[in-house]
């Protein structure tokens, strides 16, 4: 999978959506209310915007926070554009234990934010969290289970205009999406596992987008399809895939461009 953090990261502030579950839920929670510096793990922290502008000032005390990403591109992006003294960008795969096993039982929060809707393997990745954590160590997660943007996307694919550059093409489309998985397979999940389920709020999630340029250049960058387009017909993909959008979710109340998400928000936690 191939994404651009450039385009990914015009959309400069963090989800509404997001921004809400970590600075307003999480503290009810007691996260950032700990005596003892956090040791901090970011799964998909992506071109890092949310680690720094809300998984930071969360925190009073921290120790470190280690940032994680599969996508190299993602994390020298991050280096770069939002770097921390408290925080530590690499490369890593919350699906391959030998890739994050350094951090095994030293983590005492760790957050995973729009990261678990493209694994392929969640359960394993719960799991590899679970290894993660110190004993009374918790987790955060908010992803997607079914979305108007993966309706839009398997339109494209079946649109005979583009249905033949993506006959082989991971779309990445959760697999909650296809099956209609809810809340309580995820806690029936969790509880096999080992977790505590200290939180679990499934919603439908409505972002607002500031214009329709914004828009247009979010979601393609956070399309797998993107990068199999020839660059001369990128434009045109970009404006199908806007208008699929449109299609499914249409406009607010004051004309502005929308998408809407099913939701799943978890905190869960390692027992002592």
């Amino acid at each position: 999978m191939k994404l651009d953090p450039e385009s990914y990261s015009t959309r400069h502030k963090p989800l509404d959506s997001v921004r809400f579950f970590i600075s307003k839920i999480l503290p009810k929670l007691g996260w950032g209310r700990n005596d003892e510096k956090e040791i901090i793990l970011d799964v998909g922290c992506g071109p890092g915007g949310n680690t720094v502008q809300l998984i930071v000032p969360l925190f009073p005390k921290i120790d470190k926070i280690f940032a994680v990403d599969l996508l190299p591109e993602m994390i020298d992006f991050a280096k770069k554009y939002n770097s921390h003294t408290l925080i530590e960008y690499s490369v890593a795969n919350i699906e391959d234990w030998s890739s994050v096993e350094g951090w095994g039982n030293k983590i005492t929060k760790l957050t995973a934010i729009h990261c678990f809707q493209w694994l392929k393997d969640q359960r394993k990745s719960f799991c590899n969290v679970f290894q993660l954590l110190k004993p009374g160590g918790e987790a955060a997660f908010c992803f997607v289970l079914q979305s108007s943007f993966y309706a839009a996307i398997l339109e494209i694919k079946k649109n005979p205009k583009w249905s033949s550059l993506f006959e082989t093409v991971d779309d990445y489309v959760a697999d909650s999406h296809h099956n209609n998985y809810h809340d309580a397979y995820y806690e029936e999940m969790l509880k096999q596992i080992g977790f505590d389920i200290i939180y679990c709020k499934e919603e439908v999630k409505i972002d607002i987008f500031a214009s329709d340029e914004e828009y247009r250049e979010f979601f393609p960058s956070i399309c797998s399809l993107t990068s199999h387009v020839p660059a001369e017909r990128k434009e045109e993909f970009k404006d199908d895939l806007f208008l699929a959008l449109l299609q499914q979710n249409g406009r607010n109340s004051e004309g502005l461009p929308q998408h809407w998400g099913n939701m799943l928000e978890l905190v869960i936690k390692k027992n002592k």
